[in-house]
C-alpha cells in the first residue's frame, strides 16, 4: 500500500512579495500622475494602466482614489517599501540614539529635509485638493497631526538630554519645530527667495539650534 503524499506548506511570501509591488508600481503611478495632472484630473483607470495593474486589483488594495492619496502620502513620509511609519526608519532611530543635542538636530535636518524634498509635490496636490473636498481636507489635517507627533519626540528627547533652551517647554519646542520646519516655510524660502536647498538646510539648522537648544558651556 503506497503512502500518502505529503502536502507542502503552503509558502505565502511569494504572493505577498507580488502584492507589495504591485502596491509599489500603484503608488508610483499615482504619485507622477497626481504631480502632472492634479488630483481631480487623475482617474483610478489611468492610474491602474499606468502601473500595469488591473483596476479590481487597485480597488481591492486601496478602496478609493482618497485611498491611493492618502498610501502615496504615507510612502513618500516613510521613504521605503511597505511605507513602516517614519520613527521606525533609519534616519529617525539614528536620531533618537544620539547621545549629543546639537548632532542629533544635525541628523535630524538632514532626514527632515529629505521628507520634505519626497513629499512636498504632493503635499500641495494634497491642500489644493482639500480646498473643495472635506474629506481631503480631514486627510491633510491628519497628515499634519502625524507630522507634528513625529517632531514632538525630537523636543521629548532633547528634554531628555536637559539640552532645552532654559525656560522653553516640550509642548512650545514642539511647535516651535513644527512651525519653522513646515513645508511653507521651506516653500518660502526656496521658490520665493531662491534660496538652495543647502542653503535652506544650513538656515534650517541653525535657525532651530537659536530656538531650542541651551546655549553651548551654560550648564543645566
Amino acid at each position: 500500500m503506497s503512502k500518502p503524499k505529503r502536502r507542502r506548506a503552503y509558502d505565502a511570501s511569494g504572493r505577498q512579495r507580488r502584492a507589495l509591488e504591485n502596491q509599489e508600481r500603484v503608488l508610483d503611478a499615482a504619485r507622477r500622475l497626481f504631480a502632472e495632472r492634479g488630483y481631480a484630473e487623475t482617474t483610478l483607470e489611468a492610474v491602474a494602466s499606468e502601473a500595469g495593474v488591473s483596476l479590481p486589483t487597485l480597488y481591492a488594495t486601496f478602496q478609493s482614489k482618497r485611498g491611493v492619496l492618502s498610501g502615496v502620502m504615507h510612502r513618500l513620509v516613510s521613504g521605503q517599501p511597505g511605507s513602516p511609519p517614519l520613527l521606525q526608519t533609519a534616519g529617525p532611530r539614528a536620531v533618537g540614539s544620539e547621545p549629543d543635542p546639537r548632532r542629533a538636530l544635525h541628523l535630524l535636518v538632514i532626514d527632515l529635509t529629505g521628507v520634505q524634498e519626497r513629499v512636498i509635490p504632493i503635499y500641495e496636490v494634497m491642500k489644493n485638493a482639500a480646498r473643495t473636498e472635506p474629506e481631503i481636507a480631514q486627510q491633510l489635517a491628519g497628515m499634519q497631526e502625524y507630522r507634528f507627533k513625529n517632531l514632538e519626540t525630537f523636543a521629548v528627547r532633547l528634554a531628555e538630554l536637559k539640552a532645552l533652551r532654559p525656560g522653553l517647554t516640550v509642548e512650545d519646542a514642539s511647535r516651535t519645530l513644527w512651525a519653522i520646519a513646515s513645508p511653507e516655510v521651506r516653500r518660502m524660502l526656496l521658490a520665493v527667495e531662491g534660496w538652495t536647498p543647502e542653503r535652506y538646510r544650513a538656515w534650517l539648522e541653525q535657525t532651530l539650534a537659536a530656538a531650542l537648544l541651551r546655549p553651548l558651556g551654560e550648564r543645566s
